[in-house]
């Protein structure tokens, strides 16, 4: 039996991976809902010229965000972080207690950095 195609999809991480992501299901002929979740408060925005800012001691950098295209029509939920997740319900749960459902699921929230423990 097939499954009907998703009406809602959630893409967990509103970065690069995240838009990308986004953008590809529209390209690919998703119409439905579509919502991306991002734990910055910040829309997207390019890395490295930021890194370049902070090592070269420059003001801000120009053309740090990352164009939104207006046909990607995404419902932006930033500043607050995925914390559950319950594939059986379909379910995302968010740092403010905000539950949403879905038919599709994109998890890309990257990495983050950690520090290496002191040498003994």
């Amino acid at each position: 039996m097939r499954r009907p195609a998703p009406r809602e999809i959630v893409v967990v991480g509103a970065s690069l991976a995240g838009l990308r992501t986004a953008e590809a299901l529209r390209a690919q002929g998703f119409t439905g809902t579509l919502t991306i979740v991002g734990a910055e408060p910040h829309l997207p925005y390019d890395r490295p010229p930021l890194s370049k800012q902070v090592l070269t001691a420059q003001p801000d950098p120009p053309g740090t965000a990352l164009p939104l295209p207006a046909a990607l029509d995404a419902r932006w939920l930033l500043g607050r972080p995925a914390v559950g997740l319950d594939p059986t319900a379909r379910t995302v749960l968010l740092s403010d207690g905000t539950l949403l459902r879905y038919d599709g699921l994109a998890l890309a929230t990257g990495s983050a950095a950690r520090g290496t423990p002191a040498a003994l």
